[in-house]
């Protein structure tokens, strides 16, 4: 008599299912951030278009304005102290009723005022930017955004230079070189805490570098504008002429005035 060998499937153990368990959230764990990596990357596309736009309005208001970029009332001097966000609701930004004198972002608010720019190409889509209304009113009764916070997402190269700066030929008009940084993501300062943009070094490690830039994009970096309209993704801020700090001027500092022609001081921070 022949005998057959039963073949006997053993169950599905507790082990077996606490591994397909761990495999699954893996996975899991695994499409999610390919998901969130693709994602960033539209968006970052996205963000990179809108710098273009803003770069393209420069150079436009630059050739109707003798080469100058914009700039409202500046009261040259030797200390000059950057400002931003004053006096949204003025309808002319250049009267006494206007922003204070030396406001970089009534500055950058010319470019809706006099170009074909909406106020959503300076939201990063990257954040929770908001459109600016204009507080039910149109771009050409406002001198300024009206929430700086809520509705800018970039910082713009300090137009306002100190005498001293000024002598060393700071300017910033249409003869900038393709390497002057002349605007980018929005400038963190020292919100990260002890680690911030005035504490890292060129060769800083990628952790400590996180915290010097930009929040729009998670501290993976941000976009920058270059002085011929081209704009690049760079994981630190040193992408200034000489690996300027493109956040702080080259005495270190944040909220000041740049201190010679090649120096960008992007504003405004969140210090």
């Amino acid at each position: 008599m022949k005998h057959f060998m039963v073949s006997r499937s053993r169950g599905f153990t507790l082990l077996d299912l606490l591994v397909v368990m761990v495999i699954g959230i893996v996975s899991l764990g695994f499409l999610a951030s390919c998901r969130r990596h693709h994602g960033e990357s539209s968006v970052r596309v996205q963000c990179a278009s809108h710098l273009r736009q803003i770069g393209q309005g420069l150079l436009i208001y630059a050739n109707e304005n003798k080469g100058n970029y914009p700039r409202t009332t500046f009261v040259e001097g030797d200390v000059v102290k950057p400002e931003w966000g004053t006096s949204p609701s003025a309808a002319k930004p250049f009267s006494a009723e206007g922003p204070v004198a030396n406001d970089v972002t009534a500055a950058l608010f010319l470019l809706i005022r006099t170009q074909d720019i909406t106020s959503e190409v300076f939201n990063c889509p990257s954040t929770d930017a908001e459109k600016d209304d204009y507080d039910g009113k149109t771009a050409a009764e406002r001198s300024n955004f009206t929430d700086v916070a809520k509705n800018l997402s970039y910082s713009y190269a300090n137009p306002y230079p100190n005498k001293q700066a000024a002598e060393k030929g700071y300017v910033l008009n249409s003869s900038l070189t393709a390497e002057f940084a002349v605007a980018a993501d929005f400038n963190p300062g020292t919100s990260a805490g002890a680690e911030n943009v005035t504490t890292v070094k060129v060769d800083s490690p990628a952790s400590r570098m996180r915290n010097a830039n930009s929040f729009n994009h998670e501290g993976d970096g941000q976009n920058v504008l270059f002085g011929d309209g081209h704009v690049e993704f760079s994981n630190m801020p040193f992408v200034g002429i000489e690996k300027d700090n493109i956040y702080t001027s080259k005495s270190g500092g944040i909220d000041e005035s740049p201190v010679d022609a090649s120096d960008s001081v992007l504003l405004p921070s969140r210090s």
